[in-house]
């Protein structure tokens, strides 16, 4: 199930070019301020996290050289789990307004009004399709390194890069269906456009990649990949997809 939610800044400053934490953090807020009990369940899980949300698309982006300048722009948010969907649009309809940070301190904010949410339709995704990620994708591994193993941030240039994507798209639909999925089969035929990007989620950097990719694979599959994202840290608003077709 997924959500476009469109938002409008109400002053002028621009907001901090890492802004995914803040809105991660807006995110929870407003679940628990409609379904506290989801919220909680949420927070307290230790396993992966079934939702994504994509980078702000600008619809009128202003030149700046301090931040990101605009009046308004929207961003989805996706899960396969229409009750997150649903509670977390009350969240918003009760409480419309949020903040972004305008520093890197965080002391200046930036106030943004939530001005509309649709709920899209649901795409039929068959076994061969092609995606665009309109957020970055980030995969990592562990590597030794003078005696100890240490985590490494992969890019599409490796080959560990889809093996990893594959291990934990798989491990996700397991976890969340309580079943392995009849047929894993998941294959990155060809990517186009690939730029990496560097993101910081509170004190450390993620090296990630946005991308536009086709994918061979169980349809079952591919539909939670794109409802759920790719990769990790898909709560942070990393892997979410858009279906090009």
């Amino acid at each position: 199930m997924r959500s476009r939610i469109t938002i409008r800044k109400t002053t002028p400053a621009p907001i901090h070019y890492d802004y995914q934490y803040g809105i991660a953090a807006m995110l929870y807020k407003k679940l628990a301020h409609a379904n506290i009990r989801l919220a909680n369940e949420i927070h307290s899980h230790t396993g992966f996290k079934f939702y994504t949300f994509s980078n702000l698309i600008f619809d009128d982006r202003i030149p700046s050289r301090h931040g990101l300048n605009f009046e308004q722009a929207h961003f989805y948010l996706s899960s396969p789990d229409p009750e997150f969907i649903r509670s977390f649009t009350e969240g918003l309809l009760q409480d419309p307004k949020f903040y972004l940070r305008r520093t890197e301190t965080g002391k200046e904010r930036a106030n943004i009004l939530i001005v509309r949410i649709e709920i899209l339709p649901k795409e039929t995704i068959g076994e061969v399709c092609e995606f665009k990620a309109i957020s970055p994708i980030y995969v990592k591994t562990q590597r030794l390194q003078d005696g100890r193993l240490h985590d490494f941030d992969l890019y599409p240039k490796d080959g560990k890069f889809y093996e990893n994507l594959h291990a934990n798209l798989v491990a996700r639909y397991r976890e969340y269906h309580g079943h392995d999925v009849s047929h894993d089969h998941f294959e990155i035929t060809d990517t186009r456009n690939v730029k990496a990007k560097r993101i910081k989620i509170t004190n450390t950097y993620r090296r990630c990649s946005l991308m536009e990719f086709e994918v061979q694979g169980s349809p079952e599959l591919l539909e939670f990949a794109y409802e759920a994202g790719i990769g990790e840290k898909n709560a942070m608003g990393f892997g979410c997809l858009q279906y090009v077709g």
